[in-house]
């Protein structure tokens, strides 16, 4: 059986490896470093799928805890404010608790008007458009009294405009209630 190679090159390979060899400290770096790589080739190698395998498991499980993360934070956010939401509220509870906003500040309502519903997520807004008619401090304190309410109101626009004695200001504003 024919190698390709030369007696003779073997032969050098043979003395040059019994000469590296016959050293005590050559031969235990030499059988270190064959061990190590008989380690790599019989441990590394076939266990290299199982980590690549192994990773990608871990990389996705780090996702799903992330958005686990997520949804835990929202549930939080939706505790808070579903005391702000009252479970039994209407358009008419709605109207009602402007009107008496209106009446513990006393401004004139001249005029209100209801709007169409709007989709906010699970719960519905009710929208209304009013013009109220009193002094700068009133008005003050009726917007004031409105941001600091505790139902969950939003003022969506606020125009003021000069009358004769008094100021008239227009505003939207949305009140969330519950879907039926």
């Amino acid at each position: 059986m024919e190698l390709g190679l030369d007696k003779a090159k073997i032969m050098r390979y043979k003395v040059l490896v019994e000469q590296y060899l016959s050293d005590p400290v050559k031969l235990r770096l030499a059988t270190l470093g064959c061990l190590l790589i008989l380690i790599v080739v019989l441990a590394y190698m076939p266990l290299s799928k199982e980590i690549e395998g192994n990773k990608k498991l871990l990389s996705a499980e780090k996702e799903r805890s992330g958005y686990i993360a997520d949804c835990e934070k929202l549930q939080k956010q939706v505790a808070i404010f579903r005391a702000l939401i009252y479970e039994k509220s209407d358009t008419n509870e709605w109207v009602r608790y402007l009107l008496d906003g209106l009446r513990k500040f006393q401004v004139k309502l001249r005029g209100m008007e209801s709007k169409q519903q709007r989709k906010v997520g699970p719960y519905r807004a009710v929208a209304f458009s009013m013009e109220i008619e009193g002094t700068y401090p009133e008005l003050k304190t009726y917007v004031e009294w409105l941001e600091s309410s505790q139902s969950l109101v939003r003022i969506d626009s606020l125009q003021f405009e000069k009358g004769s004695k008094n100021l008239l200001m227009k505003i939207s504003i949305l009140g969330i209630v519950p879907k039926k």
